[in-house]
């Protein structure tokens, strides 16, 4: 049964949105050792933890080295973050000694149900070992199991020696490692719920019986703080209501109209587009947040990575940093002018990086577990290019990081190598999440997911375990949740994220291989940019012979051949060491598309004008735009919902390497899409974070674990980038 909570309770981390249910009699909690359940993680994940507790009841001692684990990941970033706002996330990978980044060890099997008062994910730890920022020296380095076989194989430069786990282990001595190198952060003690026989209902229940509604709420009340207030609202220095050279064809367009009476058709058109970009741009004050001075000062007490700079957060309930999120807000924040709040932005996300080995899912202890879409390289150059003289050190600061991640997506288990039918073996990259237990932010999801799907909840069972942790992996890939990851491609519960080699992230693999290699160059260092030039050209053409098809003009994912694995959809590794074989999957995906934006089909002009071809054949394009997938699963990532951060990519990519008629195709679609979010925002009063696209007036996105969201950052982002470019 769910906890029903009052209106004001409701938190908007789980279902803001759901109908209000009458709380029952009482509450069955299990205690003390899995107290986390879905009942407790609907009504507490939405606080934070009060000065002088700690939740967590008699579990804390056995988790004792997992919560170290979470306690490095925090006090690395928190070094990080008393630096200077601008130069402290660069200076520390490897310029300054004096700042130890710890090697990531993210502990795969973090409990989440040591979070007793269900403080999602504040015991799950993904933490440090001790390696060097630089990405040099990464001795402890086991988030993911690097396993040296599998580099060894790949031919791989060992710039993270010693990797302690083979692929997909769980990470507990990392964990350990890292518990050791924090003995201050605490271990004991912690905040016992309410066991009094005045709290108790009559009922014997689970594990020590059971818990009134209003005791616990009471409970929560008392000893955790609202949702959200680990972050303050913040208005960036760099925003102005009216910035310089904001749209200027748009400008002109619109003065015109004016000085010519307000004329209309095509100018008064430019009227109202102009007014809704300065509508966009003003939502940067809303979505401005800085880390509360309290995380820092107490890191334990929260789950949020305290971060050097101001950040621009998607907005409802995504209220901290998201990693491929941030490259479409630094996209927009660019039109805007802010070229500041854009720098910080990255600045947070290499101070991540420098702390933890990889730039997490986001700025929570319970995303370190994983990344997503790898987009920093984008947006290091994004920044730089638009202000080279700005920070002329942001690329000598950027350089080792940007090598440090590449190592982190080119490591087993994340790594595999695949051979085609004439024994030619490629290295290829997938999604690969450290963790095999329900996701601490959408508990309750995967547990029922889990039930469902294997019968079992528990993580002690190896089917759930490895549902678990295809689960993590598609919350990786970004598209969580979407049927291009199921096996039968309908069902959430046949998730194999793992077994797939995805196009998109090989294509994100690619572009950032060519920016490690220019910004290599910028730097005087031609060593290392011959050598990812090489890499580059390698991924490319492992990609035209793994992925590529010519028939249908696209790139389609992988499955890799489950002959050669071990039979466990999660622990998807090369029998005896040999190499994959894969087939690709038929589906069309939007994805399919997006190896054209990363460059795949530069040089090629009669593969772009293909691909472009492919595109508008597809059946993916709609009345208001692209959709994910022809697939109507009620997934989020399914039709008919059209994503800002596809379009983007989809038009950029059809502009730049589609010939004559795939700008003019490119050119469309965009002015399509600002049409349909003008139009959608001028009736709701919002951007949302995904639009459905079957019908031409568009409607808000539907479909997933959550209620749609408004703010919405790289909405924002996009709409900015296409009305600069194309009107």
């Amino acid at each position: 049964m769910l906890l029903g909570l009052p209106p004001q309770h409701t938190p908007d981390m789980a279902r803001a949105n759901e109908p209000y249910h009458r709380p029952p009699a009482r509450v069955m909690l299990t205690c003390p050792c899995h107290v986390y359940r879905s009942q407790v993680s609907k009504l507490t994940k939405a606080h934070e933890r009060r000065p002088g507790s700690s939740i967590c009841c008699s579990v804390a001692g056995s988790r004792a080295a997992l919560r170290g684990g979470a306690a490095s990941a925090r006090s690395s970033v928190r070094s990080l973050a008393q630096m200077d706002s601008n130069a402290a996330a660069g200076d520390a990978a490897g310029k300054a000694a004096g700042h130890v980044a710890a090697g990531h060890a993210a502990a795969g099997n973090a409990a989440a149900a040591n979070s007793a008062a269900g403080k999602a994910g504040e015991n799950a730890a993904a933490g440090n070992a001790g390696g060097n920022a630089g990405g040099t020296a990464a001795a402890g380095d086991a988030a993911a199991g690097n396993a040296a076989a599998t580099n060894a194989a790949a031919g791989k430069p060992s710039r993270n020696a010693a990797a302690t786990n083979a692929a997909g282990g769980n990470a507990s001595s990392g964990a350990a490692a890292a518990a050791a190198a924090y003995p201050g952060y605490p271990r004991s003690g912690g905040l016992l719920l309410p066991h009094s026989s005045n709290a108790r209902g009559s009922g014997s229940g689970s594990g020590g019986g059971s818990v009134h509604a209003a005791a616990l709420q009471a409970f929560v009340s008392q000893q955790l703080d609202p949702a959200g207030s680990d972050l303050q609202e913040c208005v960036p220095p760099d925003w102005q209501q009216r910035p310089a050279d904001f749209l200027p064809s748009l400008t002109a367009a619109a003065a015109a109209a004016a000085a010519a009476g307000g004329g209309g058709g095509g100018d008064a058109e430019a009227g109202r587009l102009l007014q809704f970009g300065r509508d966009v741009h003003g939502l940067w004050r809303l979505l401005c947040r800085q880390v509360s001075p309290g995380v820092p000062q107490n890191p334990e007490r929260h789950s949020l990575l305290p971060l050097p700079n101001r950040t621009v957060v998607p907005g409802d309930r995504f209220r901290e940093t998201y990693y491929w999120d941030s490259y479409w807000v630094i996209r927009g924040l660019l039109v805007s002018g802010m070229t500041d709040t854009a720098a910080g932005l990255v600045g947070n996300l290499m101070a991540m990086l420098a702390a933890v080995g990889h730039v997490p899912n986001g700025a929570r202890v319970y995303y370190l577990n994983r990344s997503q879409p790898p987009l920093l390289s984008a947006m290091v150059r994004e920044v730089h290019e638009a202000a080279p003289q700005r920070d002329p050190a942001l690329l000598s600061r950027a350089l080792p990081l940007l090598l440090r991640e590449h190592d982190y997506w080119t490591s087993a288990p994340k790594a595999v190598r695949v051979a085609t039918a004439d024994g030619t073996v490629h290295n290829m990259s997938r999604y690969y999440a450290d963790w095999s237990q329900p996701r601490p932010e959408s508990y309750r999801e995967d547990v029922e997911t889990a039930a469902a799907a294997t019968g079992s909840a528990d993580p002690a069972d190896p089917a759930a375990a490895a549902l678990y942790r295809e689960l993590a992996s598609g919350a990786e890939s970004g598209w969580d949740y979407s049927s291009r990851w199921f096996g039968d491609g309908k069902t959430l519960g046949t998730i194999r994220t793992t077994q797939i080699v995805p196009a998109d992230l090989n294509a994100f693999l690619f572009q950032m291989e060519r920016n490690i290699a220019w910004a290599a160059n910028q730097t005087g260092d031609a060593a290392t940019s011959e050598q990812f030039n090489r890499a580059a050209a390698k991924r490319r053409a492992a990609m035209q012979a793994l992925l590529w098809n010519a028939t249908t003009g696209m790139w389609h994912d992988g499955i890799l051949s489950s002959a050669n694995t071990s039979g466990s959809s999660s622990n998807t590794t090369a029998a005896a060491g040999q190499p994959y074989t894969l087939t690709q999957n038929p589906g069309v995906f939007a994805s399919n598309f997006v190896p054209l934006w990363a460059g795949l089909a530069e040089g090629d002009e009669a593969q772009g004008a293909r691909v472009v071809q492919a595109l508008q054949a597809s059946g993916l394009v709609g009345p208001a735009g692209i959709a994910t997938s022809l697939n109507p699963t009620g997934q989020q990532w399914d039709y008919p919902n059209g994503w800002p951060p596809l379009q983007h990519m989809l038009v950029e990519g059809a502009s730049m390497y589609g010939g004559a008629e795939g700008d003019a195709f490119a050119g469309k679609l965009a002015r399509t899409w600002v049409t349909m979010n003008m139009r959608v925002f001028n009736s709701t009063g919002a951007m949302h974070e995904k639009y459905d696209v079957s019908t031409p007036s568009g409607l808000v996105g539907r479909g997933g674990e959550y209620a749609p969201q408004v703010g919405f950052g790289w909405s924002n982002g996009v709409a900015l980038a296409f009305l600069a470019k194309y009107f």
